[in-house]
């Protein structure tokens, strides 16, 4: 049962996080690709501003009203889009923007840059615009991408099943106590506004809360909570992380399909995204962010293009708006997630402002290069002031976080894939990067997503480097050198892909000049094809799987009770009595316990309240405060009692597990252990170490 209903809250979310954005983007034009790719961004700001707007007008956040809502809005986004394609020269389309036209066909393959006699990348002759020819047989584009993705889907999902153990077990993690219990939370109250914050005495704090306003509208019917937040792991990992990656590559590289097809295959072969973030760090939001990236990529390539290559008013406009929607969306999701995708598109952005400004001063226009530079500076003078007066940057960039390692240890460990094994991950992989970055830096037109690579791999080194100036710029992400690595396969798998396909055709082009026949220079496509799936087999098998056994005992170090990393919260029968909580437990039930011990397992797990639902102390109030610190004190002192009362808690959860028994246990909440229950409590259950009590002392 507990199968089919992470099934069905994975088809939920994935509906969720695609539809929306991708109705609109195909209304503006953009090929189905592209738009499913391309949507999940908007349809991250579509909630982002929607949550606020329903809570401000108290209509309850879940499936039904948000599906009305978002059936209205996006109705009319693509009205808009409509209309705007239809004013004059807006069905007109150049092959690099990605938009549908009636010359599309005609068009494939055949970009600006080409014309005009310039090296394009490598692609196998086996793909042409509607079919791949791939161990010699014939199968039509849409085939081949869709089996690409479900086979490197199955890449990522079956090890993380695997390391999971069960659709219902929870992440064991700090970040993830927070973020489970938020999904809840959601629910709970029908308020998924980051204005309000997740937690706290319903102070206005903002908290991107897209992740959980998501997660929340798989009904609980369909899925619990713990389900749903599983089922996110697996549907971000997999499809819409790759359809990202195919819009991402098919904005870069119009036209070359068969580095599309790669880069999708290549999306489940790095250990830094999805598996470490959405394992052990247990980055939920953030790791929505990084994988709207991509899709936010892919929009905003196509906008510089359409800006380059002279589209119409109504593309220019399209794609602009489309971008910048996406970059919100990004940001909404996570605010790292925008300073993320500067370093994948910046040096593109920066090329083509520079080479715009040139063409205009050059030419005489330098008021067209003054007055938007002297607005800009303006907006960005302000936008440092605000900033730098917000509470939620401090925090991020006053995280004070140990150096980890030196630059010349840092760098090669995230070129050659080394965050799960201290060896190389992928040499293969490797090794198709940097021909990739080589055949890259021929080109004028893609040269600057090695630049990006650069400053990707740059900026983990100075997170994870010396306390310096340089580390300084990566206080966006908690100074965290996991958080940006993410960002490595956004590029990685774009330029491997190149790199993949460039040695597949040297392969190819050598087994035709050897073949009796004689042959010609030119590969033909059954030997391409076939070399293409020769290398990635081979860095397959050469790597175990991607490294299959590394990332199934990842994913069990967040999951599995025995393998638990920083310490095990709930046993395997600890887990099984906060289950059963809602047999236990009276709905009014309001329990009390270690949240770090488990205790806080009861709100998104049990479905019970609890007084203290995560493990961080920065939204505690004066009564969880108290308590956390003077609980034991129960029978000597009145005040205890006088707020176990005041909040009308009902229960107590004790395990005596230590840090040496491999328990993860608060040091800083004294007065929630080595509680004298002789007297006062009532045994509800036993559970391993696990003591869950009605508190009767007070009453």
């Amino acid at each position: 049962m507990v199968w089919l209903e992470l099934v069905c809250a994975c088809a939920v979310l994935a509906v969720v996080l695609i539809v929306p954005g991708a109705v609109m983007l195909r209304a503006a034009g953009l090929r189905w690709l592209v738009a499913l790719g391309s949507g999940p961004p908007l349809s991250a700001l579509v909630y982002a501003v929607l949550a606020p707007v329903l809570a401000a007008s108290g209509v309850p956040w879940n499936l039904v009203s948000v599906t009305a809502a978002v059936v209205v809005i996006v109705a009319i986004g693509s009205l808009v889009c409509v209309t705007l394609r239809r004013r004059p020269g807006g069905r007109d389309r150049l092959p690099q923007t990605g938009l549908t036209s009636d010359a599309a066909a005609a068009a494939e393959g055949r970009t600006g840059v080409q014309a005009r006699g310039e090296l394009h990348v490598p692609t196998p002759q086996a793909l042409t615009p509607h079919a791949a020819t791939i161990l010699g047989r014939t199968v039509p584009w849409r085939t081949a991408f869709v089996a690409t993705v479900l086979v490197s889907t199955t890449v990522f999902v079956v090890p993380t099943v695997l390391g999971m153990g069960s659709p219902d077990a929870p992440l064991q993690q700090w970040d993830g106590v927070f973020h489970l219990n938020g999904v809840a939370l959601v629910q709970e109250t029908g308020v998924a506004s980051s204005l309000d914050g997740l937690y706290g005495e319903g102070r206005s704090v903002y908290y991107p809360a897209v992740w959980h306003s998501m997660v929340a509208l798989v009904p609980p019917v369909v899925a619990p909570p713990v389900v749903a937040a599983n089922a996110s792991t697996l549907v971000m990992g997999s499809v819409g992380w790759l359809l990202g990656l195919g819009a991402f590559a098919t904005a870069v590289f119009p036209g070359r399909r068969g580095v599309v097809l790669v880069a999708v295959a290549l999306g489940s072969a790095f250990s830094m995204f999805p598996t470490v973030q959405l394992s052990t760090l247990s980055q939920w939001p953030n790791g929505l962010s990084v994988m709207l990236v991509p899709g936010a990529a892919a929009l905003v390539v196509l906008s510089v293009h359409g800006w380059q290559r002279l589209g119409s008013a109504a593309h220019r406009a399209l794609l602009t708006s489309a971008a910048l929607a996406s970059v919100a969306g990004v940001g909404a999701a996570h605010g790292s997630g925008v300073f993320g995708g500067l370093l994948v598109v910046g040096p593109l952005v920066l090329a083509a402002v520079a080479t715009g400004v040139r063409s205009l001063w050059s030419s005489g226009r330098r008021a067209r290069v003054v007055v938007p530079a002297a607005v800009l500076g303006a907006v960005m003078v302000v936008a440092v002031v605000v900033l730098s007066r917000s509470s939620v940057l401090q925090v991020l960039m006053n995280f004070e976080r140990l150096p980890q390692r030196t630059y010349v240890v840092s760098v090669p460990r995230t070129l050659l894939d080394m965050v799960l094994w201290p060896a190389p991950g992928n040499v293969v992989l490797s090794v198709a990067v940097v021909v990739g970055a080589v055949v890259l830096l021929r080109r004028r037109q893609e040269r600057w997503l090695v630049a990006s690579g650069v400053l990707v791999v740059a900026f983990v080194a100075f997170a994870a480097g010396p306390d310096n100036p340089l580390r300084a710029l990566t206080g966006i992400w908690y100074t965290q050198a996991a958080r940006i690595e993410a960002l490595y396969p956004v590029v990685a798998s774009l330029v491997g892909a190149v790199g993949v396909v460039t040695i597949a055709e040297r392969a190819a082009a050598r087994w035709e000049r050897r073949r009796p026949s004689g042959g010609s220079a030119r590969s033909s496509p059954g030997p391409v094809g076939s070399a293409v799936v020769a290398v990635l087999a081979v860095a397959f098998v050469t790597s175990a799987g991607f490294q299959t056994p590394q990332r199934v005992h990842r994913f069990a170090e967040a999951y599995d009770p025995e393998e638990i990393m920083w310490g095990t919260m709930l046993s395997a029968e600890e887990l099984a009595l906060v289950r059963s909580a809602g047999d236990l437990l009276p709905e009014d039930a309001l329990v009390l316990g270690d949240p770090h011990n488990g205790a806080a397992f009861f709100y998104g797990v049990g479905g019970r309240d609890v007084l203290l639902p995560q493990l961080g102390t920065s939204a505690m109030d004066a009564t969880q405060t108290y308590l956390r610190e003077n609980f034991r004190d129960v029978d000597v002192d009145p005040k205890v009692c006088e707020l176990v009362r005041e909040r009308g808690v009902t229960h107590f959860y004790e395990d005596t597990a230590t840090v040496e028994d491999g328990a993860k246990v608060d040091p800083e909440s004294p007065g929630l252990h080595d509680v004298d229950t002789s007297d006062g409590f009532e045994v509800v259950a036993v559970a391993g170490t696990a003591t869950l009590y009605e508190i009767q002392a007070c009453g």
